[in-house]
């Protein structure tokens, strides 16, 4: 794992399918949240890497603590529609 600030990325292909497992895109990387420690994170992966152990549960929940919540969304708001001219034209 390479890690920059808080950021940490893959280094090769095993470590690319660990955080894919996780639901992590390993193209952005994993954004470890202030609360854990980045270096801790690192090895987990690298361990889970090489063997299937239980650094998996810790990772899980680093990601859902790390996680930002979705925006609600109103279902009052009516999504716009595009009409075309030709089919006004045709209903009339």
């Amino acid at each position: 794992m390479r890690i920059n600030g808080r950021l940490l990325r893959a280094s090769n292909l095993r470590e690319r399918r660990v955080l894919f497992a996780l639901g992590v895109d390993p193209t952005v990387g994993l954004r470890v949240p202030r609360s854990s420690n980045p270096y801790h994170a690192a090895r987990c992966v690298r361990r889970l890497a090489r063997t299937d152990n239980d650094d998996m549960n810790f990772l899980r929940l680093l990601i859902a603590k790390g996680r930002r919540p979705a925006l609600p969304t109103s279902p009052s708001t009516p999504v716009p529609t595009i009409v075309s001219e030709d089919v006004v034209d045709a209903a009339q």
